[in-house]
């Protein structure tokens, strides 16, 4: 049965005649075998020369010198229902009708024309002129290619620079999350003036700042970097924003690098969602709540900092759980024919988005709700305006709707726990969000803890348990407890193989105490985490991973005959229950001892000091013994710590 339903229209007929005739870009049809030209728009008439007797001709025949330039490859390709884009695509026409080709290069789509039965009708070719984007690039690249190593080492050197005078990280804490963007200016290769901070106050709020210094180049970021100490200091020594911000006037008023600067702090109280906020002469913070509404909160600025222009009035806003704030520098939302007032509808347009979208679970946008809006509201209103000539400094923090609660476990004292140890503390360092290198210390230190506990505390027959506690104080410091309610039995005289635990939780923590009763032994561990800043070029986006890699939970070998000898690949963790048959499996791989015998670390998860004693075994035993490792990797740390460095090899190394 036919369809009778009503049909779309594109639009009078002469209007869209009226359109084709000033399209921008290039625009060909053609119908039938013979790509008879049917339409074709004064743009792409003007391209060829503007050929009588153009339309009804066969394109062959109307531009013959595009034989041989697989052109018409492409467009036979179509009539056979075949898609194809181009990129900057090299074309060589006749202009002038003297012979003499011309270059250009276009950017073109080449899509069948289809009939309503779907049956290929003919050709429809749209493209762009890209000639001034290509030649424009290859003279860049040319005078870069004779500069590059230099450009490169500047530009390392700026951001180093930069890196140097901000934050290395920001707290992990347990009400709020923060995340920060600094991208530096593409307009000059010049140190910026941006700096901003989160500080966690002794009392338990949570103090927030940006700031800019006026003007580029090494003074500015000198005077970023002393601003940024000033008020670091402030905030940890009086906890009081007007005395923070009084402080950082009257320091700014005794040096032109720092005079004229402006900032915005707030401190936030994350229990009763009490933020405060002032600004000199900068723009007030974004707030997002939980549907996606923006709202500016009021802020009355006072005058730059250093110009006497007399303290800054403290507005207070009350938050609510699951709100967003964005404190942000002006190079977000400045650009050349903008007002400020329209950046700043954009910028609360692009976060309000970025915290209303629901995104499939496979794209690259971060998880974690500060670094999804940073990124994407950075991303959305730098490339919207095609770049951007300031530094952009972003600081997101979202109040959380409940804090993490600890982690309390009790568990056998035996080997096997060690597994469920390790997932039950994984899953509770993802909770609390922290970074992955962070959590694979803390993993490898609280392992160690509990590996003391089972294999010296009990006898060998004795039914026993070792309990764990972890918390996340209000300052950003993770406290571990292991304990056990055994006695530790003391080492076997001149054993050598006692003691490696110990000396890993040390350096796999700011701070290890070891408490010996009668009771039991507690091994009591803190360490302050950190989320790394981002701190990137206009050509360097960042790339931020929402979740920590899996645990593999497994052990396993896989055995690789190479050109230069023989290497056992080792997966997941090895520990106080798989030592053993590792040992059994390095053994079998050394049959003969003669060829060189690589132990490939790369996918262990967790490397334990009952690893290492057999690694430090065997170094002594096998002289065509070698480690490899990847750099960053948790064995790495673990096997510097312990004295195996001289066994280390890089993956592509050979033995």
């Amino acid at each position: 049965m036919a369809e009778t339903g009503p049909r779309w229209s594109s639009g009078d007929s002469a209007g869209l005649l009226d359109a084709f005739e000033q399209l921008p870009g290039f625009v060909w049809v053609f119908e039938g075998p013979e790509l008879r030209v049917v339409a074709a728009n004064p743009a792409v008439r003007a391209a060829v020369g503007n050929r009588r007797d153009l339309i009804g001709v066969p394109f062959k025949q109307a531009v013959p010198e595009l034989v041989g330039q697989h052109i018409f490859e492409l467009l036979d390709q179509a009539l056979l229902g075949v898609r194809t884009r181009g990129y900057e695509q090299r074309i060589l026409t006749d202009r002038h009708g003297d012979g003499r080709l011309e270059e250009t290069f276009y950017t073109f789509d080449i899509a069948p024309w289809r009939d309503s039965d779907t049956s290929v009708r003919g050709v429809i070719v749209q493209a762009v002129d890209a000639t001034d984007v290509v030649v424009a690039r290859r003279a860049a690249e040319s005078a870069a290619a004779t500069s590059e190593q230099r450009y490169r080492h500047a530009a390392g050197l700026i951001l180093e620079l930069q890196r140097s005078l901000l934050p290395d990280t920001l707290p992990v804490l347990p009400r709020v999350q923060v995340a920060a963007h600094y991208l530096v200016a593409d307009s000059d290769l010049v140190a910026g003036g941006d700096w901003f901070d989160v500080v966690p106050l002794p009392d338990g709020r949570v103090a927030l700042a940006v700031g800019d210094v006026v003007g580029h180049g090494a003074a500015a970021a000198a005077a970023m970097g002393q601003l940024r100490a000033v008020a670091l200091q402030a905030l940890r020594s009086s906890s009081s924003l007007p005395d923070t911000l009084a402080a950082l006037d009257d320091f700014a008023g005794h040096s032109t690098a720092t005079r004229a600067a402006t900032t915005c702090i707030a401190v936030l109280d994350p229990v009763a969602g009490a933020l405060e906020v002032a600004s000199h002469a900068h723009p007030p913070p974004l707030l997002i709540d939980a549907a996606g509404g923006a709202t500016y909160i009021p802020v009355a600025p006072a005058g730059p900092l250093g110009t006497r222009s007399g303290p800054a009035t403290v507005h207070t806003a009350a938050l609510k759980a699951d709100d967003v704030v964005l404190l942000y520098t002006d190079g977000l939302i400045e650009r050349p024919h903008r007002s400020m007032d329209d950046g700043a509808r954009a910028l609360a347009a692009a976060a309000a988005a970025a915290r209303r979208d629901t995104l499939h679970e496979n794209t690259t946008v971060p998880d974690r709700l500060p670094d999804r809006i940073c990124t994407l509201v950075t991303e959305r209103l730098t490339l919207a305006d095609g770049g951007y000539r300031d530094d952009i400094t972003l600081l997101a923090t979202h109040l959380l709707p409940e804090p993490v609660p600890p982690l309390r476990l009790t568990l056998p004292a035996d080997p096997a726990a060690l597994r469920t140890l390790r997932r039950k503390a994984t899953d509770w360092l993802t909770a609390i969000d922290a970074s992955a290198p962070d959590a694979s210390d803390l993993i490898h230190a609280l392992g160690e803890a509990a590996g003391n506990a089972i294999e010296h505390a009990y006898s060998p027959d004795t039914p026993a348990t070792f309990s764990v506690d972890a918390t996340l104080d209000e300052h950003g410091v993770v406290h571990l407890c292991c304990a056990d309610r055994g006695r530790w039995r003391p080492p076997a005289p001149d054993s050598g193989t006692r003691g490696r635990g110990l000396a890993m939780i040390r350096g796999l923590v700011d701070h290890l105490d070891v408490i010996r009763t009668d009771a039991g032994t507690n091994l009591r561990m803190r360490r302050r985490l950190g989320k790394p800043t981002v701190v990137t070029g206009a050509a360097m986006r960042p790339t931020v991973t929402g979740r920590h890699p899996s645990m593999i939970e497994e052990m396993s070998t896989r055995t690789v005959d190479t050109p230069h000898g023989r290497t056992l690949e080792v997966y997941g963790p090895i520990d106080m229950a798989t030592t053993e048959r590792l040992h059994a499996q390095i053994l079998q791989a050394n049959r003969g001892g003669g060829l060189p015998l690589t132990i490939d670390l790369t996918a262990v998860s967790h490397l334990s000091s009952a690893g290492v004693r057999l690694l430090h075994q065997l170094a002594d035993d096998m002289t065509n013994l070698r480690v490899t490792v990847s750099p960053g990797a948790p064995a790495e740390a673990v096997l510097t710590l312990t004295g195996l460095q001289e066994l280390m090899t890089r993956p592509d190394a050979h033995s």
